[in-house]
């Protein structure tokens, strides 16, 4: 036997089924034999090693997992920020991420795991290896990591090469790494018809950060749907903030100037069209009568401010569930088959956002 190869021909990475197979013995004695156990005799441990070095084998989570037994801990991770700056606990942030995390350790808990939680940086991920050492160490049954950023995810292959069981909550950043994630595109668009079907055509949008992949996707949901309607914004119609309510003030600050103001403000989270609401109305004008304002993700702050805020609901404890129950699968399965799944958002309609008078429709 000189390589093993799938159904089709094609060279493929070599198990521990494989080598017990090939050598006549059990799973769990070519297990205990790679890691050195002194329960298998030296000749057997031998031949096993020598067998792995033949075939190229790499030892991943499951076969290691036979000798060392479960932890019953599964991390849940949050990438994001500059190293001990990352943003989580922002008013913003902490809205975004609570309910995810709620869910998930809910979720775990029904199934008797632990859940252990931390905040790793960008730069703690890329360059110090933060998620490879915590793989790599055995104290996790699993991991779910939460993302933010548009990023090289070249760091994560080391899932791969394992065959650990990990779900990336928020994006998906490799076909080969399950995720779960909400079709932010598919929200912006949701929101453009809505301004579009009250008569608005003179769209202002705010995005969030521009390396983030929420805000990325958001903002093409929102060129693609105007674009759809044969509009195009003008570059000063089109802003970036950084989901913070004082982005949202100085962004509407920015648009009021304009010798032609928008109709109607397109925020990418709830805390910058809160931050557009505050500033209008310091200048005397009223929301939705002089111009509507519309939000992104339904916090409850959407119905604390006055008028209420038209937004986009995210299924973010539906996501959380769900990225649980995946992780637990790949467990309970003993293999790491990638499934993606995005999320339907649901549009609310409440007071901030109005019908034009024909008169007042920009064409």
């Amino acid at each position: 036997m000189d390589c093993f190869c799938s159904k089709s021909g094609k060279k493929r990475q070599v198990t521990i089924e494989d080598l017990a197979r090939h050598l006549g013995i059990s799973k769990a004695t070519v297990s205990l034999a790679l890691n050195d156990s002194p329960l298998v005799a030296t000749t057997t441990k031998s031949r096993v090693v020598e067998a792995a070095e033949k075939f190229g084998y790499q030892r991943n989570y499951f076969g290691s997992r036979l000798s060392k037994g479960k932890s019953d801990v599964i991390g849940l991770y949050i990438l994001g920020g500059e190293e001990g700056e990352c943003n989580w606990t922002l008013p913003s942030s902490w809205m975004f991420y609570n309910p995810i995390l709620r869910s998930v350790s809910a979720e775990l808990a029904t199934h008797n795991y632990r859940c252990h939680f931390a905040v790793v940086s960008v730069e703690e991920a890329t360059k110090q290896g933060a998620i490879a050492s915590a793989i790599q160490e055995g104290s996790l049954e699993g991991m779910l990591l939460v993302v933010q950023d548009d990023i090289d995810y070249g760091f994560l292959e080391i899932v791969e090469e394992r065959q650990f069981p990990f779900v990336v909550l928020n994006a998906k950043v490799r076909d080969n790494i399950s995720s779960v994630k909400v079709n932010n595109e598919l929200g912006a668009t949701k929101m453009v018809t809505h301004l579009l079907e009250q008569g608005h055509r003179r769209i202002a949008y705010l995005g969030g950060p521009k390396m983030d992949s929420n805000a990325i996707e958001r903002r093409e949901g929102f060129l693609r749907s105007m674009a759809k309607a044969k509009l195009s914004p003008s570059p000063e119609l089109l802003q970036y903030g950084d989901w913070q309510r004082a982005s949202g003030w100085k962004a509407a600050q920015a648009f009021l100037a304009l010798e032609e103001p928008p109709t109607a403000i397109f925020c990418g989270n709830d805390h910058m069209a809160i931050g557009v609401m505050q500033m209008l109305q310091e200048k005397g004008l009223t929301v939705p009568q002089d111009i509507s304002v519309v939000g992104y993700d339904d916090t409850e702050m959407c119905q604390v401010v006055v008028p209420n805020l038209t937004t986009v609901r995210q299924p973010l404890e539906e996501m959380g569930t769900l990225g649980a129950m995946e992780v637990l699968r790949q467990i309970d399965e003993e293999r790491v088959t990638a499934t993606h799944t995005n999320l339907e958002p649901q549009l609310v309609v409440r007071e901030s956002s109005l019908k034009l008078s024909s008169e007042s429709i920009v064409v």
